[in-house]
């Protein structure tokens, strides 16, 4: 006997064909499926490879437009670091220079102290000097605190321009993948599969955090140069107001010298002229003092014969010895020779003191004097002659084109002009 029946035969062929028609009918279903989601997905690959083309495109366009900002604020910043530079070796040649008047009025005060005697007093000069030394220690101060300032503000453009380097080489770099990436296609023989690329923490900034880190570097440049700019402001009014401070403390010590010279050389004279009247009382002294020593000899022999006749009388016998006219005249006579001669050593006495007070106000006269010259030797010659050479002393050359000897220059030909030679402008006045 069979196993199966040929109802079951037929109805085994007929499930096979049922089952072959639904297989055909899904695979078909599958084809045209797989046929639109083809198409679809190759229109999305499609344009989601132009919207990141169009997207690495507008990042580098972006990276190049910060790039450039920063290659302009590298270029300004740099430049505006050397203008600093060149204003620090200005000021630097101005603390040199700003030396010389220091040493000058060092020079003076030196000179002053050897002053003797009365001389040696704090006049007008001895505080225009103080004065002058004031301004030009307080000058050089204000110069060396510009100086450490240019110094730090240098420092500070470095450091911000190095960031800006830094952030213009990752911006050179972003900008050279970016373009790379660009520029790759599916016909690229640069591309390989790089399994879990896309899941990996490779960003570390965002969007906004981008834009902000560049636009700080670039707003820390724009305050470096502003203050790099204003301190260079600075320092240029502070040569320009220094050279004219300085001058006019040098024209107020001058001023002062001059006066000096001249209220020394009245003092001078006057001594001069009371040295010669005293040298000339001392010999009209000398000449009464003669006299009175002469009359005084005269009067000796007068007294001799008078005491003579009275001692001789003195022997006139016992009636004799008579009060009488001549014993009267000869006593009254010794009297007033002795009067005479008490009287004229008083005179010979009062003149003799006198002689000794003017030979010690010819003496004290003569130290003035001597006084007087050491001074005027110290203010006229040791200290007015370096003074008077002190503005061209001042430029350290005639080709010397630093500010500060540009305004000495200035300076002096401004006053110059004025008709008034610079050395010897308060000598005239």
């Amino acid at each position: 006997a069979t196993p199966f029946s040929h109802a079951e035969w037929a109805h085994s062929n007929l499930e096979k064909y049922r089952r072959s028609e639904e297989a055909r009918q899904r695979s078909e279903a599958i084809r045209n499926e797989t046929i639109r989601v083809v198409e679809d997905r190759q229109i999305k690959t499609n344009r989601s490879q132009n919207e990141a083309s169009h997207k690495l495109n507008d990042r580098a366009r972006d990276i190049t437009t910060w790039k450039k900002d920063l290659e302009r604020e590298v270029g300004a910043l740099v430049k505006e670091t050397e203008e600093l530079r060149i204003t620090r070796r200005e000021l630097e040649h101005a603390i040199a220079q700003a030396k010389r008047p220091e040493e000058v009025v060092n020079h003076c005060v030196s000179a002053r102290e050897y002053r003797i005697g009365i001389d040696n007093v704090t006049d007008a000069v001895q505080i225009a000097l103080t004065e002058e030394m004031k301004e030009i220690k307080r000058i050089q101060q204000a110069m060396s605190q510009h100086h450490d300032d240019i110094e730090g503000q240098i420092l500070k453009n470095e450091s911000v321009a190095e960031q800006l380097k830094v952030d213009l080489r990752q911006k050179a770099r972003a900008l050279d993948i970016d373009q790379t990436c660009f520029s790759l296609d599916n016909t690229s023989h640069e591309m390989k599969v790089h399994p879990g690329v896309h899941k990996a923490e490779l960003t570390v900034s965002s969007p906004e955090s981008w834009t902000k880190f560049s636009d700080k570097n670039i707003e820390d440049s724009n305050n470096a140069r502003t203050a790099s700019a204003e301190l260079r402001g600075n320092v240029d009014g502070l040569l320009s107001s220094a050279c004219t401070e300085l001058m006019t403390a040098w024209s107020v010590s001058n001023r002062s010298f001059k006066e000096r010279v001249m209220e020394t050389e009245e003092t001078q004279g006057l001594l001069s002229k009371n040295l010669l009247e005293t040298s000339k009382e001392l010999e009209d002294l000398g000449d009464h003092i003669r006299i009175l020593k002469k009359a005084l000899d005269e009067k000796r022999p007068p007294l001799k014969v008078a005491e003579t006749r009275l001692a001789l009388r003195t022997h006139r016998p016992i009636l004799e010895a008579c009060d009488d006219s001549p014993q009267g005249k000869l006593v009254d006579e010794v009297v007033e020779i002795n009067d005479s001669i008490n009287i004229l050593t008083q005179k010979l006495s009062d003149a003799e003191s006198a002689r000794a007070q003017l030979l010690k106000a010819k003496a004290e006269l003569r130290e003035d004097l001597r006084v007087k010259e050491t001074s005027l030797t110290i203010d006229r010659v040791n200290c007015l002659g370096p003074r008077l050479r002190f503005p061209y002393n001042q430029r350290c050359s005639n080709k010397c084109f630093y500010k500060w000897c540009f305004n000495i220059a200035s300076f002096t030909m401004n006053r110059e002009a004025g008709g008034l030679h610079l050395a010897d402008t308060d000598l005239r006045q």
